[in-house]
């Protein structure tokens, strides 16, 4: 059996095991489906909360964050939103405002208020870009840059015990297909 047909085969038997139904052969220039529709009551289409992509991306991405988040509160009474801008000003250096809110995925009014307790604290120095007085850039000064320092290796530990479920060839995985989800998140 050719490789084509072994592969539209394949989708066929995929589509009776997830719905109970025979499925119709598709036309020969029929494109095979990437993923079968499943209608359940409570969600429709989408089918069961827990199997909807993006809310387990969600989850995941918030209980990780969270977890991270603890340890900065814990340590230096910083809550999640103000790590998110030290640890990118830590990463990238110094940015300008709006460099902070594409870069951390966070709303302007979230950055501004964690932007003005940063500063209080001494994490952070906002000033005036010289070129253009409209926009201001944060930065890092020595004390947020020892905080980083000092977590980081931490932050590390439980980056590496959520991954340690995964082997090596899901892990480079995981990798590839976050780095091509990032990508299409900015196409948003």
């Amino acid at each position: 059996m050719p490789v084509k047909d072994a592969d539209e085969a394949s989708a066929r038997t995929v589509a009776r095991k997830r719905t109970g139904k025979t499925a119709q052969a598709p036309t020969r220039n029929a494109a095979p489906a990437r993923r079968v529709a499943v209608k359940r009551a409570n969600l429709g289409p989408m089918g069961k909360l827990e199997d909807f992509i993006p809310y387990k991306l969600s989850v995941v991405a918030n209980r990780v964050s969270q977890s991270i988040g603890r340890l900065f509160e814990s340590r230096c009474n910083i809550a999640m939103t103000e790590w998110r801008i030290i640890m990118a000003l830590y990463a990238y250096g110094d940015l300008v405002f709006n460099e902070v809110v594409e870069r951390t995925s966070m709303d302007k009014a979230r950055v501004s208020r964690a932007q003005r307790r940063l500063v209080d604290l001494g994490l952070i120095r906002a000033y005036g870009d010289p070129a253009d007085r409209r926009k201001v850039i944060l930065s890092l000064v020595p004390e947020g840059a020892r905080i980083c320092e000092n977590l980081l290796p931490e932050a590390a530990r439980r980056e590496a015990w959520f991954l340690a479920v995964l082997d090596e060839d899901e892990h480079r995985q995981l990798d590839l297909i976050l780095d091509k989800l990032m990508k299409r998140s900015q196409e948003l």
